[in-house]
């Protein structure tokens, strides 16, 4: 059975990323990248309980490249665009990403920037559902299916989370962000959903909206999407972005 972080996003228990107080604040850049492949990306249907552990899954060989490269990608950014903090999902596909990424910064002599381990940032997860396809959901479950269909982003799968839910989390983590004093470039490395709800929230989209940018496509592995900050909110700068990205 999948598992999920047991945690409350309002206790304080929740990481504390500010330091000393800057008088002069410079506007916030703000970069989301999805972990590389997992073997669950690659179709690999997980083969034991153990396995099927989201916490867990790991990154394919395709996977790793797509870390190393984005790495690369930040090694070569301008020292006023270089992340100051990196705020990670705990899913060791997450924490992989990042630790690859990570060794190309330090051999490029590249100031690395401090890493914060946040449980709020961990995938979807869909409950009972969690690793099934689609396609099998229809066949298996056609009222959770129809249910899904009905209400893609409230919907919540038995003993999972809704769209609405990721979101709520999220809130709490652009909370946190927004009081950091001290670090304005920061750099989430997570999933998919937790980009779209950033999207949603950064954007201010409605339900509308956010299926309009799911419909275009999800972030791909190893993008890259950032926003600046501007007049209190955020703009998007780039979505989805996959340029440094190896082919295979």
């Amino acid at each position: 059975m999948s598992t999920q972080p047991t945690t409350d996003p309002e206790t304080s228990d929740a990481p504390d990323y500010s330091a000393t107080h800057l008088d002069h604040p410079s506007p916030r850049l703000l970069y989301a990248v999805r972990h590389g492949q997992s073997t669950i990306n690659a179709g690999i249907r997980p083969a034991t309980p153990a396995e099927s552990d989201d916490m867990v899954i790991e990154l394919t060989d395709l996977g790793k490249r797509q870390a190393v490269a984005l790495g690369r990608w930040a090694a070569a950014l301008p020292p006023e665009q270089l992340p100051e903090i990196v705020l990670c999902s705990p899913y060791r596909r997450a924490v992989q990403t990042w630790q690859l990424a990570e060794a190309e910064l330090r051999a490029a002599g590249v100031a690395l920037p401090r890493r914060v381990t946040d449980p709020r940032l961990y995938d979807r997860f869909r409950g009972t559902l969690a690793h099934i396809p689609v396609s099998e959901v229809r066949e298996r479950y056609p009222e959770q299916y129809a249910a899904e269909q009905a209400d893609p982003l409230g919907y919540r799968p038995p003993g999972g989370e809704s769209f609405h839910d990721v979101a709520a989390r999220m809130t709490g983590v652009l909370d946190r962000i927004a009081a950091d004093t001290r670090h304005r470039r920061v750099l989430i490395v997570a999933h998919d959903a937790v980009i779209l709800l950033l999207r949603r929230l950064l954007e201010h989209l409605d339900d509308a909206g956010t299926l309009a940018v799911a419909a275009q496509g999800l972030a791909g592995n190893a993008s890259v999407t950032a926003w600046a900050e501007e007049a209190g909110g955020y703009r998007l700068l780039y979505y989805d972005h996959r340029a440094h990205l190896p082919h295979t």
